[in-house]
């Protein structure tokens, strides 16, 4: 426990003093192979630190800022540092201080980062959060949980999340200290104009040691309330490094990286720290539906593209548009799930160079990437393949990462090539749940974190990932035959399976021009697959997702099946 830290214990919640260790790391590769350490571990100094790398590189967003509406949406980066500046001032005018919880709740822009390096930089411990959950859980709106799991925090929000979280003045008056509204505050007397806070002195920064809490995200929350998760710098910093080295074919300064993931996932808080020590042009996308991304695409031609893997499938169409918007990619990256091969083809024949690459990451906010694999054009050639290219995730980091399979009942790892848990092993795991941290003991044993994943370790140490482990289907992998499906039905924009208890498996689907499937069709496409239940066809609009596109299947399963229960336990997620 710190010095400063230690002074506070009794007026701080017990979450920022009682939590897990984490191991740190410096570096991944030696020295010798050109081994680079990342430039800082600390979000609060991120925008300040990369300005002083690279003070005229540019960072390009698809709108001016919230907090800045008048301002430009192209910056250098010494001009956003001056932003997280400003952002301070007005933090500190409307009362935060250091060890202070900031929940930041507003529509996804990429000042999300701003705001939340601002937080840091005052000493407070920011937390950004989605503002899409779906329905209430135990009757309760789920901000509300999440905000009451931050013990009082101060509020950032905006007028749509006021009115769509139920954030009306009772509930902040239970829930938060005190709330400022980025846009109008309508009139309401219980929340504080942005307007109102500007012009003061900027705080000096005060940021918190490398092993304090520095920053909370939350998990996706496909299966209900968002976990919320903790980081230290330290953490942070470790988590980072795979991203930060020189590896051959990786990202350099001569980049443009188009960048659609949301802003307040883990993902990106740790990505300020990539950006600081590589110091690459940015094109920041906060809406993957947006006429903006194609516009953004042909104009700055990137050569770098991450999203999100659904994100990817959206943008199938954009792929075919004859103006080649991903023509000069030569990397695609996405993160944190399995994405579908058919999705890969599609976007690696959009690109014009020779050999454009696919870099699929596995990952979880609470330990960073798991497993990464490499794809090229002829990788996923084949079409309706089982198991599906796109199963096998690859290995972890050679000399940083160890993965392993256990048995869910006694905990012990079994033989290679058998089906079971997936636990991981690498410095930089997270300090804590917020609020539940009950929960998170349950899933660390020692160095090594239950990821609540089934897969399959080949004697190659490749890792197959079967499924979530709440949504397993017996003797199967709805995985594999989401994939599988997409590939021979190309009409589809969407397949999930939803496996429940003495049931069939439910395949639900939606198509292009929502049209239906000829059952001929459906019966050739699954004429070798286990048994399913019809298929049901609905809009892709009413997929119930999370804030990171992913398919909330608890939400969708109690709706088109009421009263089924899952496979799996769930003890895991």
């Amino acid at each position: 426990m710190s010095s400063r830290m230690s002074g506070q214990r009794g007026e701080l919640p017990p979450f920022l003093t009682a939590y897990a260790p984490t191991r740190g790391a410096q570096r991944i590769l030696p020295r010798f192979l050109g081994g680079r350490p990342l430039a800082t571990g600390r979000i609060g100094e991120a925008w300040h630190v990369a300005a002083q790398r690279n003070p005229s590189q540019l960072l390009i967003a698809d709108r001016p800022p919230d907090i800045d509406p008048q301002g430009p949406a192209v910056r250098t980066l010494t001009q956003w540092a001056s932003l997280v500046d400003e952002t301070t001032a007005w933090l500190h005018a409307l009362g935060v201080r250091a060890w202070d919880r900031v929940a930041v709740l507003k529509a996804n822009h990429f000042d999300l980062l701003v705001i939340s390096s601002a937080v840091a930089r005052i000493g407070a411990i920011p937390a950004p959060l989605s503002g899409t959950y779906g329905p209430p859980v135990d009757g309760a709106p789920v901000s509300h949980t999440l905000l009451r799991r931050l013990e009082r925090p101060f509020l950032v929000t905006d007028r749509a999340h006021l009115d769509g979280c139920g954030l009306d003045p009772s509930a902040l008056a239970a829930l938060t200290r005190r709330t400022v509204c980025v846009d109008d505050t309508g009139g309401r007397l219980d929340v504080v104009d942005l307007a109102s806070l500007r012009g003061g002195a900027v705080p000096t920064a005060r940021l918190r040691a490398p092993d304090e809490p520095m920053w909370v995200t939350h998990t996706s929350g496909t299966t209900g309330v968002p976990k919320l998760v903790m980081h230290s710098a330290t953490s942070a910093h470790a988590m980072d490094l795979v991203e930060a080295e020189r590896w051959p074919l990786w990202m350099g300064q001569r980049d443009t990286w188009a960048f659609c993931d949301p802003f307040w996932h883990e993902r990106t808080m740790a990505f300020q720290l990539s950006l600081a020590t590589i110091g690459l042009r940015m094109i920041m996308l906060s809406d993957a539906r947006s006429p903006a991304v194609r516009r953004l695409l042909i104009e700055y031609r990137p050569t770098v593209v991450e999203a999100m893997p659904n994100m990817f499938l959206s943008w199938e169409d954009l792929a075919r548009d004859p103006d080649r918007p991903f023509g000069n990619v030569r990397l695609f990256l996405n993160s944190f799930d399995a994405i579908h091969t058919r999705t890969m083809r599609t976007l690696l024949d959009a690109s014009d160079r020779r050999l454009p690459l696919w870099i699929q990451a596995w990952s979880q906010s609470e330990c960073g990437p798991i497993a990464l694999r490499p794809y090229a054009r002829r990788s996923v050639r084949h079409r309706g393949k089982r198991p599906p290219v796109n199963q096998s995730l690859g290995r972890p980091v050679p000399g940083y990462g160890k993965i392993r399979a256990v048995d869910p009942e006694t905990g012990r790892p079994v033989r290679r090539g058998r089906v079971g848990l997936i636990e991981f092993s690498q410095p930089g795991r997270c300090l804590a749940y917020v609020g539940e941290q009950d929960r998170h003991e349950l899933k660390r044993n020692g160095d090594w974190w239950n990821t609540g994943d089934l897969g399959v370790i080949n004697r190659f140490g490749m890792v197959r990932l079967v499924d979530r482990e709440v949504d397993r289907i017996a003797g199967g992998s709805a995985i594999e035959l989401e994939d599988v499906l997409l590939d021979r039905l190309p009409q589809l924009t969407e397949i999930v399976i939803l496996p429940a208890v003495r049931r069939r498996p439910l395949p639900v689907y939606s198509t292009v021009g929502d049209r239906p499937l000829d059952p001929g069709e459906w019966q050739r496409a699954v004429r070798d697959l286990p048994d399913l239940a019809e298929p049901v066809r609905i809009a892709w609009e009413e997929f119930p997702r999370t804030g990171t596109w992913k398919i909330a299947r608890g939400r969708l399963r109690e709706r088109l099946m009421p009263g089924a229960r899952p496979v799996g336990t769930g003890r895991w997620t």
